[in-house]
């Protein structure tokens, strides 16, 4: 499979932690959104995210239940057998298994779980000690940029292309939600126009509507999208950056009504 048809039209859908340390949880995020996925035949990863927990908090702030992040890396811990049925039932649903690893051993996790495409937080874009491990998987790669230099990026491509390891490129902003002025949606053309052989997409935490951006950044040339998913239920709050499956059935539509108005290339 060609770099271009493996990111062309591949929409990423961030289970994240959503699952809150619950493989049941976890199973019917996969359930009502890859049913979503089915019905509108589109082609969908489902991501989640991998952390060695025990490595990832220092030890002096384990018992810190005031640090929401910490508390919330703890709550939503689960185990391997877990991920791996997590991973099954995102395969056996008909969507794509996706991780984004933060740690060396995580990324072993991916290789071991077997997922098909690995995703690079925007915050580890210098952490070359885990872009290398990545890179021996030999996985294709998404990268989302929020918060990197144009640098960072071009040492990243430089990087994976001599591998031969296919990378796309998301533009992004680290800002969850993101008001509609924040999205800065011209930088797919900057991205488009500085590395002509990576597919560009549009990682996008804006609450607003689930139209107006995936219209204007797909007539711009964003081939591959990402948002960030959950389900009302549990008694747990959805954060405002999350689609709920209604939501993404109107994203999946308007993307396709996008892909009609536009028309063929050229």
């Amino acid at each position: 499979m060609t770099q271009s048809r493996i990111f062309e039209d591949l929409f990423v859908l961030e289970l994240a932690n959503n699952h809150w340390g619950r493989i049941e949880r976890g199973l019917r995020i996969v359930t009502d959104f890859s049913r979503i996925v089915r019905f509108n035949n589109v082609r969908a990863a489902i991501k989640i995210q991998l952390r060695d927990v025990d490595a990832f908090i220092h030890k002096d702030f384990r018992e810190r239940d005031d640090i929401r992040y910490i508390k919330k890396t703890l709550d939503t811990r689960l185990e391997k057998s877990d991920y791996a049925t997590l991973i099954k039932a995102i395969r056996s649903s008909g969507c794509i298994p996706m991780a984004t690893p933060f740690d060396e051993k995580s990324v072993a996790l991916c290789d071991e779980l077997g997922v098909d495409i690995i995703k690079l937080a925007s915050s580890d874009l210098n952490d070359w000690i885990l872009i290398e491990k990545v890179a021996t998987t030999k996985k294709p790669v998404i990268v989302s940029t929020g918060g990197s230099s144009l640098k960072d990026v071009d040492d990243l491509v430089r990087f994976f292309a001599n591998r031969n390891i296919p990378l796309a490129i998301n533009p992004c902003v680290s800002l969850y939600p993101s008001e509609d002025h924040e999205l800065e949606l011209n930088q797919i053309d900057l991205l488009r126009n500085r590395y002509p052989d990576n597919i560009i997409g549009f990682s996008t935490h804006e609450y607003h509507d689930w139209t107006s951006s995936i219209m204007v950044a797909y007539a711009k040339g964003a081939r591959t999208f990402e948002r960030h998913i959950d389900i009302d239920a549990d008694g747990i709050p959805v954060s405002e950056y999350c689609s709920l499956p209604e939501q993404i059935d109107t994203w999946f539509r308007t993307w396709k009504k996008a892909v009609e108005m536009c028309g063929a290339p050229g």
